[in-house]
């Protein structure tokens, strides 16, 4: 019992911490106030993960596209199984999907996410009733 315990805490920290030290343009992740993200994922070739350019608003005038895509604390694009560990990861960052959009055949699917709101605001919603 205890080695689990041990197991489940150490998981629970290095998930912590993986989060804490992964950055896009040099902003971590927990750190991003924007409340609407777009993601784009690419595939790789000769290869089942994708890379994921990630933009929150901020400065890509620069034209670098490494820019947009998430850092690991050693310096590596981080990649993912598909689109949906992408979405699940930005899930458990406290982000939802909103919507997606796919422009042409030949462009990735871009997908919209917002930052989850802890409490709906019905004051200002037109279902409230008095």
């Amino acid at each position: 019992m205890r080695k689990i315990l041990v197991l489940v805490f150490s998981s629970l920290f290095s998930v912590v911490f993986s989060l804490q030290a992964q950055t896009i343009d040099g902003v971590a992740l927990k750190e991003i106030e924007s409340t609407y993200i777009q993601l784009t994922g690419r595939g790789r070739l000769f290869s089942n993960t994708v890379r994921v350019e990630v933009d929150f608003g901020q400065d890509r005038s620069r034209g670098r596209v490494n820019d947009s895509q998430i850092i690991d604390q050693n310096g590596n694009v981080v990649l993912f199984n598909s689109m949906v560990d992408a979405l699940n990861f930005f899930d458990r960052l406290g982000y939802e999907y909103v919507d997606s959009e796919h422009i042409s055949e030949d462009s990735p699917i871009q997908y919209l996410l917002r930052k989850k709101r802890q409490e709906m605001d019905l004051a200002n919603s037109p279902l409230r009733r008095d």
